[in-house]
């Protein structure tokens, strides 16, 4: 869907407005797709939850394990996840096509997405259930978006704000 709207982007480099939409297009497809891995992953970790508590109960395994494998779990999903999409959306936006900018390309897309679906699941374990971290995720992307620096760029942030700035993960 990005690559349709954003179609051959990349290629055009002559104006400001050009470099904005080309970054504009990044932020957005990976800011959309950070969100739904996020709200995609709730559901599950508070399914699992009750999983967790039975066998804690029953003496089998202690919590750093279990969030670890959590962890290590999602990491091949979201590894394939973010080399489908990079090249996809990559060559569709019509980008430079050398391997270094690819990759650094990939690798941004790779750690959003880990930020998000961490997110989404450390958002389940500090809540009584998904529909309250579903809530309080939506806060926190509202924030996020506002204080990027894209929306509102640093300068134009009030100075009491800009600290936000620096603490935003998508900044």
């Amino acid at each position: 869907m990005f690559g349709t709207m954003f179609w051959d982007l990349g290629s055009k480099t002559t104006k400001e407005q050009d470099l904005l939409n080309a970054m504009g297009s990044m932020y957005t497809a990976v800011l959309f797709l950070g969100v739904q891995n996020s709200g995609s992953v709730q559901p599950v970790v508070s399914i699992e939850r009750t999983v967790f508590y039975r066998e804690r109960a029953a003496g089998m395994y202690s919590a750093f394990p279990y969030a670890m494998a959590q962890v290590v779990v999602e990491l091949p999903y979201l590894v394939a996840q973010a080399v489908a999409y990079s090249i996809i959306v990559y060559s569709m936006i019509g980008f430079e096509w050398t391997v270094a900018k690819f990759f650094w390309y990939l690798f941004y897309t790779c750690l959003t997405l880990f930020q998000f679906t961490y997110f989404g699941m450390m958002a389940v374990g500090v809540t009584p259930n998904h529909h309250m971290a579903t809530k309080v995720s939506t806060a926190f992307y509202s924030v996020w978006n506002l204080f990027s620096g894209f929306m509102v760029p640093l300068t134009r942030i009030p100075v009491w704000w800009r600290w936000f700035y620096w603490a935003c993960p998508i900044a």
